[in-house]
């Protein structure tokens, strides 16, 4: 992504949109083996040469190309175009008008829609198609909502009788849009293409992209399509003007060339940590500290251990200060870490009604508070000069609860204010326009906790002993009740943040027994999910309200119960290195579960 923005191409510009790499060539196997060669595309070949027919049929044609006035060329059609996006995103609102619109206020004859991902794979790699050479999108490896027709278009029936709905999805993928774009990432991510990856990069964006480099690597597009071949500004002709500019935008442009020298090989020796909660049956507890407070929120910085107590929040970025609350007064007062001095109070922020929890953007310029009166408040923190006294700017109070304020969230990756209450209800808010979402469906107990997870947005709520995890679009992926004692409420959650296309599915969940549990979320067609005994259920079973006919596609496992606290486990924090779990309970316990390396190495070898 990196590469097209210096290119600059982004999600803005349709013509100019982000250009990514068809990786995989299998789309017929009912398990996808990303250790096998063959299961990928030929990343030093571009699209119209993944077959030897392909490439001769291509070079046959610029050989033969006799015109004095157009330059030779191997395709008159191109890798990424307007058309292209669209023909991709039409079933994702705003695109699917846009789409009609390109096809004159309908969208095409049904067989020539994106109907089937091996379908198209099949066209864009010159099986049968020479005219068709297009790329990826991004969103193939981050988006599932785009491969389903979520807003039931009507796409129109195929010459078979067959209607177009969702877009047919490989063997591999489980019939689920999510697992394929998962799955799909992971490939993105794989060794092999890690391996030759760069040779994409040189075709697209760099030395092979223009000269005897293109010729010889049978890459070379229609001339219009390169930056600066045609100055348009000296086109004195308007109709002619007209026509080039109409080809420049409808039928595809090639990158801004980046490098003239071939690209490196990524580094593949990338040594990552051992997953602590993959290997969480081998954690080992360690007693860091005893505070006098309940420990409510964990936070590292660097080697510091930072932690705070209830009704108190730490401040991002430099977590120097924290905001504290529930005072007789009804203030909220700025705090520092180190000596607790009282650096600013706030008052009457919520009209005499006391303050029940906070949440901080991550630059610590944006407060959220939630109080008794149900209000969900946005304020600015600002200053007016280095040594001037914080001030709180109401940006806009949120209302649609209509009880207390339990918990906050506020995730600036995603753009979002996550708020529950003791109505039963979580709803999501958008951070920058501060309007209403969308409401998840209702729990059928106070919402406890919520987290949201900075690389994948996926939404962890906790209500009593009911944890249920969220798309960042609504939809429940998984739903599990955690305990068989209906007062070991959920307290506190956390997950895993070090990379978003490893491991991201495993959570945390502190008790009020003391327990600390490690689930895993796996897709329902894996064979682990049928041997789990754990309460999954659909979510009308479970009393999610709202979505009684909905079924999660995916399940949580229990892998380990960590039993170390006497009191009830008020906060979770996982290193962002990997190397140390931290908890803290009620009673101002602080600890550190790790992996001992003895034990990691045995199980490691017997995994």
């Amino acid at each position: 992504m990196h590469l097209n923005t210096l290119a600059g191409r982004g999600y803005s510009d349709l013509t100019q949109y982000p250009v990514f790499p068809w990786v995989l060539a299998d789309y017929e196997s009912e398990n996808l083996d990303l250790s096998d060669p063959k299961t990928f595309r030929r990343l030093e070949k571009p699209m119209g040469c993944q077959t030897l027919e392909g490439e001769d049929e291509f070079k046959k044609r610029y050989e033969s190309w006799d015109d004095p006035e157009v330059p030779k060329f191997h395709y008159g059609s191109h890798y990424s175009s307007a058309g292209i996006v669209l023909f991709y995103l039409l079933r994702l609102p705003p695109f699917s008008l846009e789409n009609q619109k390109l096809q004159g206020g309908q969208f095409d004859h049904a067989d020539r829609l994106f109907n089937s991902v091996q379908d198209t794979w099949l066209s864009a790699a010159g099986k049968g198609n020479t005219s068709d050479v297009k790329e990826l999108i991004p969103e193939f490896f981050y988006m599932p909502e785009f491969l389903e027709n979520r807003f039931n278009l009507d796409l129109g029936e195929k010459q078979s009788g067959e209607k177009v709905g969702h877009v047919v999805l490989p063997p591999w993928a489980k019939g689920s849009a999510r697992e394929f774009i998962r799955r799909h990432r992971e490939a993105l991510e794989s060794d092999y293409v890690s391996e030759n990856l760069h040779h994409w990069i040189d075709l697209i964006f760099g030395f092979k992209q223009r000269g005897k480099a293109a010729e010889e690597a049978v890459n070379v597009f229609y001339h219009y399509t390169y930056e600066g071949i045609v100055d348009i500004d000296s086109v004195t002709d308007p109709a002619m003007k007209a026509s080039i500019l109409a080809q420049i935008n409808h039928f595809g442009q090639t990158p801004k060339q980046l490098f003239l020298k071939p690209h490196v090989k990524r580094r593949i020796d990338r040594k990552l940590p051992p997953h602590p909660l993959k290997h969480s049956t081998h954690l080992a507890p360690h007693e860091i500290r005893k505070t006098s407070d309940s420990l409510t929120q964990i936070v590292t910085l660097k080697e510091k251990i930072l932690a705070v107590g209830t009704n108190n929040l730490l401040k991002p970025r430099t977590f120097t200060k924290y905001v504290a609350w529930g005072f007789p007064d009804r203030s909220l007062r700025f705090m520092s870490y180190d000596q607790d001095r009282l650096l600013s109070t706030h008052e009457n922020l919520h009209g005499g009604n006391q303050i029940q929890c906070a949440g901080v953007s991550h630059n610590g310029q944006i407060l959220v508070t939630g109080a008794d009166d149900g209000l969900v408040c946005v304020w600015r923190i600002s200053k007016d000069g280095p040594r001037a006294l914080r001030r709180l700017d109401l940006e806009k109070s949120l209302c649609a609860h209509t009880g207390r304020i339990t918990c906050l969230c506020v995730n600036q990756p995603y753009m979002m204010i996550v708020s529950g209450s003791d109505d039963c209800t979580v709803i999501l808010w958008d951070l920058g326009s501060l309007v209403f979402i969308r409401q998840l469906p209702e729990f059928p107990s106070p919402v406890s906790a919520i987290y949201v997870n900075d690389l994948t947005g996926e939404i962890a709520t906790a209500a009593g002993i009911m944890l249920a995890i969220s798309s960042i679009n609504g939809g429940c992926l998984a739903v599990v009740n955690t305990s068989q004692l209906p007062s070991d409420f959920i307290l506190s959650v956390t997950s895993y943040t070090f990379s978003d296309w490893l491991e991201t599915n495993w959570y945390v969940m502190g008790h009020q027994s003391g327990a600390v549990k490690v689930w895993e979320m796996i897709h329902c067609s894996d064979e682990r999910s049928s041997q789990s005994k754990t309460t999954n259920n659909a979510m009308g079973g479970l009393g999610l309200r709202g979505s009684d006919k909905v079924v999660p596609e995916y399940r949580l496992v229990l892998h380990k119960v960590l039993k170390f606290h006497k009191h009830p486990v008020t906060a979770l924090h996982l290193t962002d290195d990997l190397k140390q779990l931290l908890s803290g309970d009620s009673n101002g316990n602080l600890l550190s579960w790790t992996l001992p390396d003895e034990s990691l190495r045995r199980s490691l070898n017997q995994g």
